[in-house]
């Protein structure tokens, strides 16, 4: 997809995306650390702690929407900021849906900006991150 930025606007979409995040994953989030909790790892553990089954550590979210972001942007910009509200948790092997609006285009200092709401929601149809972002446009 290519950002037509002559006429980027409030209300524009962040295509939805969908992806099902499994134990590969968060292997790959977690790398050789050896202080992951288990019930990242173990579906035994998680029920133990009362969880739905193994979950999607939250940063690993926030990866996610920052890579749907970067997806949108393509080379037209880059991501200044990410961050997320997490409202329920998300479990391994269940697909989710990542999208977002744009929320305000603006100048500042000279740069051609965007501010982003941004979510996750769960094969249940429940929002389960509620992101925000802010990209910065290639002067051009």
């Amino acid at each position: 997809m290519t950002i037509d930025l002559a006429t980027l606007k409030e209300g524009d979409e962040i295509p939805v995306s969908e992806m099902t995040p499994g134990a590969e994953h968060v292997r790959n989030y977690f790398g050789n650390s050896k202080t992951a909790p288990p019930f990242f790892f173990s579906e035994e553990a998680a029920k133990a702690q009362g969880m739905p089954g193994m979950l999607v550590p939250g940063p690993l979210k926030v990866g996610i929407l920052y890579g749907a972001v970067e997806r949108w942007l393509g080379d037209a910009g880059y991501v200044r900021a990410i961050r997320a509200a997490h409202r329920r948790p998300d479990v391994q092997g269940r697909t989710i849906q990542i999208g977002g609006t744009v929320a305000r285009v603006y100048e500042e200092d000279g740069k051609r900006r965007a501010d982003l709401e941004l979510f996750i929601v769960n094969q249940d149809g429940q929002p389960s991150v509620r992101g925000f972002g802010t990209v910065e446009f290639w002067d051009r």
